[in-house]
């Protein structure tokens, strides 16, 4: 792993700490964060939801707006279709719950991942014009599915687009179009499907309560479902994306909602208490699993559930789910880590990685590639054939554009959508040799991406002492994730006293016990027990900083990499 040091401007950072009244080394961090001012540093950690942009800022949100108030003067059935993910479920649920308490009468409807594949489909609109929908609003889909509008247009049902994901050449024929990636300055501002859906939201209430209606709900709140949305999709957590979870997290601790309580009560040891990593290694993998399965559905309506004893029941069901997802997924990957072997070292000549295999299950091939790019360090996907149509999933890399990679290869494809770092696609079985050579031809149009893992390190630390007295300061800068990764600190030439594999998880995760000449410490590193023999009587280490041990908010240093002096 090559360690890469933030640059430091050293005056700036004497300047920051000067004014602030902190260490030096916190005045260093902020300057390799890239921040320039104190005024501006403390915007930051405050992620006041003032800093937001005017809702109608955003395109397509006043057109949005006008249809939307209409409906609600006529009346009409609103058709919410989402998405099988995280982003696409809480957007769905934050839609629902929204106009139902503004007064719409509303149905929605998220696809089967196993069955329907990712976006809006034909078949989903239909369904829902015969349910009585008069309005269709998609959420975190629809930018890219031109055929399935076209279907409703035809039906004479209108539509609203409201998505994030990257613009295809050709845009569907909606009534309105809602996506930050159209400009107004919400392009620097990459939020998730359910961040734009609550931009809707807040815009068409101000809009409705200038009509008239008294509306008696807490907008603010619904920020529970935004924060869980945009952690588990990756999206930086920076602009409006750090307002909208900094709040949102409060809220989702605290919720008294059915659905939400009886997750947390199941997936978390201190259910009042709620981080970033919580979402992603806890909440989100839950919520997934059932997509993952084939049952969205159930997760949806654990969002949605308003009585305890139901929401009980299907948060356990989503635990078996879960459990069932970790079992098949481990297969999953290691028939996708055979075929990858039996390549032989061919890949390594290459940028891309490609694989298929019969009957690998839809709802799994994207962590298989999250886990082979990670492996690999290449943009990665994987299909799993099915007669004559190979679905698939990809990962991008560090460095690497996937969606930009894919998209001269559209005509190749029957759908195809996405962002950088991920995205899903159907093609022929018939077309996979060709995809594969032209995926990889369009790759080399991109700089190569680094071949080896690089870790950003912001600080050269002189000791351990010093090490713990700026870690409260560095987690101010919470909540951590995408484009705002935790504190990094290194140090050097300590003293080697005890390197062992942990007591548990004995055959994966690396015990060091270390000494600077003053003080000692011990660490974790987790699955770096195969570098036991590595160590010798002094190393340099890397550390990153956790901000909860064991489900509880404390303050904690682990071992991320070590090297020799």
């Amino acid at each position: 792993m090559f360690w890469k040091f933030r640059p430091i401007d050293p005056s700036l950072a004497r300047a920051l700490a000067g004014e602030l009244k902190t260490p030096l080394k916190v005045g260093e961090f902020f300057s390799a964060r890239g921040f320039k001012t104190v005024p501006e540093i403390n915007v930051f950690k405050a992620g006041a939801l003032s800093g937001l942009m005017d809702p109608e800022t955003m395109p397509g949100v006043k057109k949005a707006v006008k249809i939307l108030v209409k409906a609600h003067q006529e009346k009409k059935v609103v058709a919410i279709a989402g998405d099988y993910d995280v982003d696409g479920l809480t957007a769905t649920a934050l839609m629902y719950r929204v106009l139902t308490a503004l007064g719409y009468t509303v149905i929605t409807r998220v696809p089967n991942r196993l069955t329907e594949g990712y976006g809006l489909s034909g078949l989903a609109v239909t369904e829902l014009a015969k349910r009585g929908a008069g309005l269709l609003v998609t959420v975190d889909c629809g930018v890219s599915d031109n055929a399935a509008v076209k279907v409703a247009k035809d039906l004479g049902l209108p539509v609203i687009v409201t998505d994030h994901h990257q613009l295809p050449p050709v845009l569907p024929a909606a009534l309105a179009i809602v996506n930050p990636h159209l400009g107004g300055g919400w392009e620097h501002y990459p939020l998730a499907g359910v961040g734009v859906a609550f931009v809707v939201v807040w815009a068409l209430k101000k809009a409705l309560e200038k009509e008239g209606l008294k509306t008696d709900f807490s907008l603010v709140e619904h920020l529970s479902l935004v924060a869980l949305g945009t952690v588990a999709d990756l999206v930086p957590l920076k602009g409006a994306n750090r307002i909208l979870v900094l709040n949102g997290l409060n809220f989702l601790a605290r919720s008294t909602w059915p659905g939400l309580a009886a997750l947390r009560r199941k997936a978390l040891k201190t259910p009042d208490f709620v981080s970033t990593r919580d979402i992603g290694f806890r909440l989100a993998p839950r919520l997934n699993a059932a997509g993952r399965l084939g049952e969205t559905e159930t997760a949806l309506k654990l969002l949605l559930a308003t009585e305890p004893k139901e929401a009980e029941d299907l948060a356990e069901r989503l635990e078996k789910l879960n459990r069932d997802r970790l079992k098949n997924q481990n297969a999953l990957l290691e028939e996708a880590l055979e075929s990858l072997a039996n390549e032989g070292p061919r890949y390594s000549d290459r940028r891309t990685i490609v694989l298929a295999g019969d009957g690998w299950p839809k709802g799994l091939l994207g962590l298989a590639a999250t886990r082979v790019a990670e492996m690999t360090q290449r943009a990665t996907i994987i299909f799993g054939v099915d007669g004559d149509i190979a679905v698939g999933s990809g990962r991008g890399v560090k460095g690497f554009n996937l969606f930009a990679a894919l998209e001269p290869l559209r005509d190749l494809c029957i759908s195809m959508g996405g962002h950088s770092q991920a995205a899903g696609l159907r093609l022929k079985t018939s077309k996979l040799a060709r995809f594969r050579a032209a995926f990889e031809r369009s790759a080399y149009n991109q700089d190569p991406p680094d071949s080896e893992i690089q870790l950003d390190v912001d600080l050269l630390v002189d000791d351990l002492k010093e090490l713990n007295v700026i870690a409260p300061a560095l987690a101010e800068m919470e909540p951590f994730g995408q484009a705002n990764p935790p504190p990094v600190a290194a140090l050097k030439k300590l003293q080697v006293l005890e390197a062992a594999p942990t007591k548990s998880g004995g055959d994966r995760h690396l015990s060091l016990r270390l000494f600077d000449g003053a003080e000692k410490v011990s660490l974790i590193g987790f699955d770096l027990v195969h570098r036991l023999p590595e160590i010798g009587s002094r190393l340099d280490v890397a550390l990153i900083l956790e901000t909860e041990k064991f489900g509880r908010r404390e303050l904690n240093w682990r071992l991320l990499d070590f090297q020799d002096p």
